[in-house]
């Protein structure tokens, strides 16, 4: 095709047109890829910041003291003890730190089934840590190892686990401790007060002939290594007159009048392992017409109210005494550091102290104190109608049903 000049200008000049605007629109291709690559990194942007949150969320509240849940499940007790643990504990561990409205305490039960429940009751609840005072000893493995599968821990107080059943918590890590006193505890404090009367005026040896003639009231071989050695630092021998392990009262007192009407004057000591057996030796030493710390002596493990009056009447020369404000303190620490990790422990000593006519009535003072305490709350509850009564026939049942497993 032949064009004129004028028109060959013109044609070069559209072409040229057409070449930068293809140009042009070919540098604008490549924005939409990074478009679509900032979309996608602000998705994941939001993705991983959700995961992040709800990682968070899903994340367990830390357990401290402040919000840790226990749970209170104690058995009654004939003695009171665990009465006077139970309230005093619960003031305890408010001053440690815990939470008033965090602590279940559960009604105290003669029942080993009923106290099992409190303790499903407790773990459903979100305790974290159980406190029990066992209605009997050998549902302490099943409670230990029901409190461990549910993440909790557990402190026992007031009952004898055992050697072989602390072992196993030690060997299989289960987070459980025990606060009570050992007999060799207890006849340390016994051969103290022993340590005490030999300074008195009278001493031990009231016959003079060197020797201590002594009934061993419980206690066995243990008692009679102690003994004797304490004896020994005194510069006296051991004479067994007499052993009985019996509990019977009755026995105890017959056999407490034998010894004596055998043995006369060389009768000058009556060790006890329990308070009752102590309380009846007192009974045959009276109807015998001895005077206790004058012609003999009588020492037993355990104090409450007639054991004071007791010793203030100069019947029993002493004894000893878990004083259960400590016993409180010592079980309300060992909470606190078990919440917070710190508790690698699975024994802690109770605190013992002596009873003798130095210190009764201040120990009986604070007994009646705390009962009358404790009787006032219990007819406060009464008359609410919130306590529940117990029956007396059911825990009969229970225990002779345990007992016949």
């Amino acid at each position: 095709m032949y064009l004129r000049k004028n028109d060959r200008w013109k044609y070069l000049a559209a072409v040229l047109l057409s070449v930068i605007l293809l140009m042009a629109g070919c540098g604008r291709q490549p924005a939409a890829p990074a478009a679509e690559q900032a979309s996608e990194d602000t998705t994941e942007a939001a993705s991983k910041a959700d995961t992040e949150q709800a990682a968070v969320a899903e994340e367990p509240e830390k357990i401290t003291v402040e919000n840790a849940l226990v749970g209170l499940c104690f058995a009654r007790s004939e003695t009171g003890d665990n009465e006077y643990l139970f309230r005093s504990l619960q003031e305890e561990l408010v001053q440690r730190g815990f939470s008033e409205e965090n602590i279940t305490a559960q009604e105290l039960t003669g029942r080993s089934s009923r106290q099992q429940e409190e303790i499903d009751e407790c773990l459903a609840k979100g305790c974290s840590l159980l406190i029990i005072a066992a209605v009997d000893d050998k549902e302490i493995p099943a409670m230990a190892d029901k409190i461990e599968a549910a993440g909790a821990g557990a402190v026992f107080v007031n009952c004898t686990p055992g050697d072989d059943e602390i072992l196993r918590w030690t060997e299989q890590d289960i987070h459980a401790v025990w606060i009570g006193s050992t007999y060799a505890q207890e006849l340390a404090i016994q051969m103290n007060i022993l340590y005490d009367c030999s300074g008195t005026e009278r001493g031990i040896d009231f016959n003079g002939d060197g020797r201590v003639g002594t009934l061993l009231v419980g206690g066995g071989e243990e008692a009679r290594t102690v003994l004797e050695e304490t004896l020994r630092d005194l510069g006296s021998e051991l004479y067994v007159l007499g052993e009985t392990d019996s509990r019977d009262p009755e026995e105890i007192s017959s056999y407490t009048q034998e010894i004596l009407n055998t043995h006369k004057k060389e009768a000058e000591l009556i060790l006890c392992s329990s308070e009752s057996s102590a309380q009846a030796a007192s009974d045959g030493v009276q109807l015998r017409h001895r005077l206790v710390g004058r012609d003999i002596l009588i020492i037993g493990i355990g104090t409450h109210e007639d054991t004071c009056t007791a010793i203030i009447n100069k019947l029993m020369s002493g004894s000893t005494f878990v004083d259960f404000y400590e016993q409180s303190k010592l079980t309300a620490v060992a909470a606190k550091d078990m919440v917070e990790g710190n508790q690698d422990k699975k024994t802690i000593a109770d605190v013992i102290f002596k009873v003798t006519e130095e210190n009764a009535q201040e120990v009986l003072d604070q007994l009646w104190k705390t009962r009358n305490e404790e009787e006032s709350e219990t007819a406060g509850t009464s008359d609410t109608g919130e306590e529940e009564s117990a029956d007396p026939d059911e825990d009969r049942a229970d225990s002779e049903s345990t007992a016949d497993s």
